[in-house]
């Protein structure tokens, strides 16, 4: 992570970061935030990012502090200042005032971002696992990038303790949601298969770019909910995120994926790859 970070409507050193101790975001966990990547010195996808972040915070009933306009500005500045050409930066609001734990009346939201140089180094083979966690389906924060994501991290650390890269997630009811840090593609015949957001996974940025990727190259999609032995049946699977782009699946469990049999996901992952080659840096 680089020193200087975005905090508020400054850019300040990391150190300098001062966050009330009694503000809701530290105390309750009650925040949300995503992911941006950085291409040529640039965010990728800023807006998209800022707009799913605006309608999470809705649905949390948290203000959001400052317009597009002004953080488009401030990130361009911050990923100026930090030298970054090639990475990742993150967006994380917090809400100010609630709950009983308050030294005054009018704490505000907090917006943090920072940025980090590089990007996960491709090539290593992606096993992944069945989390025993489970993710609910239903209620006001199912589908929500919120900053409280412990049943993901829980159940990331225990793929991690038995050697395992990732784990998949299920809801309540046993239907496949997503990965712990991703969303999760499978294909069967010449079908793609994904699970819908009323699963509860979240509507990643990524993934709806392969929505754009799959009609254009003329693949057919399907979203719903599907058991998890469709992953034991798949000839394919890949997970989709900010940080790994497309990231192909080389296990489950006991399954193996022949890298042999990867050809719809790397037709995927090449126009992935020219989408972010041809991004165009505007002044």
């Amino acid at each position: 992570m680089n020193r200087l970070i975005y905090y508020n409507d400054r850019i300040i050193d990391a150190d300098e970061a001062g966050v009330s101790p009694t503000i809701a975001g530290l105390l309750y966990g009650w925040g949300v935030f995503t992911t941006v990547r950085i291409v040529k010195g640039a965010p990728f996808l800023l807006d998209r990012h800022w707009e799913r972040l605006v309608r999470h915070a809705e649905k949390m009933n948290m203000p959001v502090p400052q317009d597009y306009i002004r953080v488009h500005e401030g990130v361009r500045e911050l990923i100026a200042a930090n030298a970054v050409d090639q990475g990742r930066m993150r967006l994380t609001l917090l809400k100010g005032d609630a709950g009983a734990w308050r030294t005054g009346p009018g704490l505000e939201p907090q917006l943090l971002i920072f940025t980090s140089p590089g990007l996960p180094v491709k090539g290593e083979d992606l096993t992944t696992t069945i989390s025993p966690h489970r993710l609910p389906s239903h209620g006001p924060l199912a589908g929500i990038k919120r900053t409280s994501m412990l049943e993901n991290l829980l159940a990331y650390e225990e793929a991690r303790a038995r050697g395992f890269k990732e784990a998949v997630m299920l809801n309540e009811r046993g239907e496949i949601v997503s990965a712990t840090a991703g969303n999760i593609f499978w294909i069967e015949r010449d079908e793609i298969f994904t699970p819908s957001v009323s699963t509860g996974c979240i509507a990643g940025i990524t993934r709806a770019l392969v929505y754009d990727i799959a009609k254009r190259l003329r693949m057919h999609l399907i979203e719903g909910g599907f058991p998890i032995q469709r992953l034991l049946d798949a000839r394919e699977v890949f997970l989709t995120s900010t940080v790994r782009g497309i990231a192909p699946v080389a296990s489950f469990d006991i399954r193996q994926y022949k890298k042999a049999e990867l050809r719809m996901t790397r037709s995927i992952a090449r126009e992935f790859q020219k989408i972010i080659s041809d991004v165009r840096i505007s002044p």
